[in-house]
């Protein structure tokens, strides 16, 4: 089906059937790998037919599909310019179980992909096809898929700001500035997905999203891939896609309610937007090449029109929500965004998970070995690239568990967790969280005694 002229999504059986496939199967609302003597074959491909758009010149593409491990999907999209199709162009591999890596092209070529974003250099699109393949290695396991998108950037037409009335949001606020310190310049994408997601009741932390959708491929992107977020969110069983919105769409989505993350370019003062060029935004805490900022909705009234967001930038929690100038926000707007329009009933179950775990006392004070349920040691790898964490648990109540205090540990050379000292001077519960880069993490508690 077609939302919007520049927008097109496939989602439900219907929808599905129109396209080719090849060793897949439609399964319910989706697609999945063909199955052959009770085993899934170990790969296949799902291709739509070609759709007509408005002459573009980029393309993000989105997915939502389960994918369990061992299983992988990979999305992939050609255009038309002129009479020519261009060959297929990929998205990436996608698993929060694997090191996922977007693909960059050759910007020398008339239609490349730059930061997970399909460019046509030169002449104009004016069709697409999709196609995503599914792939696992053990055949008692698919992966399933359920939204396949593309939206485009069109070349022509102006659009104008829509005439709104006041309608808000309560999305959970969070800083960057308060997250594990070795992903936290980069994160305003999973702090702000966190936000859209935790809305509903998800209480995920940022740093387990952060993990779980990190871009191996391109070290500019780290955990701005947007096309990886949609998918995350898909994991946890989320309706969501990425489109070029113009305001009056952007203000549609408000208006009925879906989250919304929107990507914004702007300077923090007069004397930068003179210099380079980039927007000015009056307010702002630092000057954004590239940020995600959740969009909590709009205010109209005497005092002006303004923006509602949660700027990831804000020194702490209850700093980050800001109310921007409307005509400041619109240039600021990049005209990207990240729709999530709800939970999807009976799905999620293979999204990355939390473990719950013993903390075993070792002889160094303070110092603890997670346990299995068994009583078995589960010490960290001596390469531990994730997220170890803890957070006290006091007399204060928190919305979500992202908005508690958290320290950001390192683990020992025995592949344990050595806690702050100064933590065991009260009483309470230190919970303590080893996110691995899939985004799984064990949870384990340490009570206090003062």
């Amino acid at each position: 089906m077609q939302n919007a002229k520049n927008l097109y999504i496939l989602s439900g059986t219907d929808a599905f059937t129109r396209g080719e496939l090849d060793n897949v199967a439609l399964t319910e609302n989706g697609v999945c790998l063909e199955q052959s003597a009770g085993r899934y074959v170990l790969y296949g491909c799902y291709t739509s037919q070609p759709v007509n758009l408005p002459a573009f010149d980029r393309l993000v593409m989105s997915w939502n599909a389960e994918t369990p491990p061992g299983t992988v999907v990979e999305a992939q999209a050609r255009v038309r310019v002129g009479e020519e199709w261009s060959g297929w162009l990929s998205f990436g591999k996608w698993s929060p179980y694997i090191q996922r890596a977007s693909v960059t092209g050759d910007e020398n070529q008339p239609v490349f992909m730059w930061h997970n974003v399909l460019h046509i250099a030169k002449g104009r699109g004016a069709q697409v096809q999709l196609r995503i393949y599914l792939y696992t290695d053990d055949e008692r396991f698919t992966p399933r898929v359920w939204l396949l998108a593309a939206s485009v950037r069109p070349v022509e037409g102006e659009s104008e700001p829509p005439a709104l009335y006041s309608r808000e949001l309560h999305l959970p606020a969070y800083s960057q500035k308060l997250r594990d310190p070795t992903l936290r310049d980069g994160m305003s994408t999973p702090v702000t997905l966190a936000s859209l997601l935790n809305r509903w009741g998800q209480d995920v932390l940022p740093e387990e999203l952060a993990q779980a959708m990190l871009d191996h491929g391109d070290a500019d992107m780290g955990t701005r891939n947007f096309s990886f977020a949609a998918a995350l969110a898909g994991c946890y069983g989320f309706r969501a896609y990425l489109a070029y919105l113009e305001p009056e769409r952007l203000w549609q989505c408000v208006k009925q309610g879906d989250s919304v993350g929107v990507f914004m370019r702007y300077a923090s003062s007069e004397e930068q937007a003179a210099a380079d060029g980039r927007p000015y935004l009056p307010g702002a805490f630092a000057d954004v090449e590239a940020q995600m900022m959740a969009l909590r909705g709009f205010s109209v009234g005497a005092e002006g029109s303004f923006a509602l967001v949660n700027d990831s930038l804000a020194p702490t929690d209850a700093e980050a929500e800001r109310s921007y100038p409307l005509d400041a926000f619109w240039k600021a707007y990049q005209g990207l965004a990240l729709v999530i329009t709800g939970r999807q009933k009976g799905r999620g179950a293979g999204c990355p998970h939390r473990r719950p775990a013993r903390l075993r006392a070792l002889e160094q004070v303070g110092c603890y070995m997670f346990q299995d349920e068994n009583g078995q040691d589960l010490p960290l790898p001596a390469e531990f690239s994730g997220t170890l964490a803890c957070a006290v648990a006091g007399g204060a109540v928190h919305a979500t568990t992202a908005h508690k205090t958290f320290r950001f540990l390192k683990p020992t050379a025995q592949g344990g967790v050595q806690l702050p000292p100064e933590l065991f001077s009260g009483k309470g519960r230190i919970t303590v969280y080893a996110i691995d880069p899939d985004g799984c993490a064990l949870v384990g508690d340490v009570h206090l005694n003062g």
